[in-house]
């Protein structure tokens, strides 16, 4: 299929899901839970050869350096930068293929997903690779449980890098949900896991709810699932 370059890409708090996303307070938090969730998934992939570029809202500069600085050093392959479109193009000359990977700042994917997508060839009509299979992980009370959605926020976009270059974009028609109306292959492994976390304990709660799921029970079995994304169980 020729050379691909995999980008990472993660709004950090560039979107206006919430009013205090330009504040230290929710800026120091947020970045602890990249650190210790996201960022452990990204160390742990299996196959490092990828880009992470982290987007934050340029007003909030010197607040997400001043947090990024109380952690240790990113890796050389995460990068935090202010959103631009150059941010990519200057990242996939001389690639045949580009695939830009969605995930949130909080969530994780499998060790091994990195992997996957350099080794896998989609059709030639395929505009996303969704995950439908991942878990949900309540990190507050320990508990971990199956999830499956449709059309979840876990996909990757693939361009030809001669496409993307001359403005071609895959455009979702709505919200993550409907990135299944696009040509589309459904990867069948449990890709991604769900974090809840302290700053989003009401909103996540629910999921244990979710049609289908299955808490996982069996203490061996929870920690391989979270080793399996974190390179060890929390």
């Amino acid at each position: 299929m020729g050379k691909k370059q995999i980008i990472v890409n993660i709004n950090f708090n560039t979107h206006r899901f919430t009013d205090k996303r330009l504040t230290k307070e929710w800026i120091d938090e947020r970045i602890g839970v990249f650190n210790k969730f996201t960022l452990r998934s990204l160390k742990n992939q299996t196959n490092q050869d990828f880009l992470t570029l982290v987007n934050y809202d340029p007003v909030t500069e010197s607040l997400v350096m001043d947090a990024l600085g109380n952690h240790e050093k990113l890796p050389d392959n995460v990068k935090f930068v202010t959103p631009s479109e150059k941010n990519v193009i200057n990242n996939i000359k001389g690639y045949d293929h580009v695939y830009i990977v969605r995930i949130d700042s909080d969530n994780l994917y499998h060790t091994s997903f990195i992997q996957q997508l350099h080794d896998y060839n989609p059709k030639e009509e395929t505009q996303v690779l969704i995950n439908q299979k991942g878990y949900v992980y309540d990190s507050v009370n320990n508990k971990l449980a199956t999830y499956f959605q449709v059309s979840p926020s876990f996909y990757t976009l693939v361009y030809k890098v001669e496409d993307y270059l001359k403005g071609i974009r895959h455009v979702i028609p709505g919200t993550h949900g409907a990135a299944i109306k696009l040509p589309h292959e459904i990867l069948d492994r449990s890709n991604y896991t769900i974090v809840i976390h302290t700053c989003n304990f009401m909103n996540g709660a629910h999921l244990f709810k979710w049609k289908d799921s299955r808490v996982i029970t069996d203490k061996d079995e929870y920690d391989a699932i979270l080793k399996d994304f974190m390179g060890s169980s929390i």
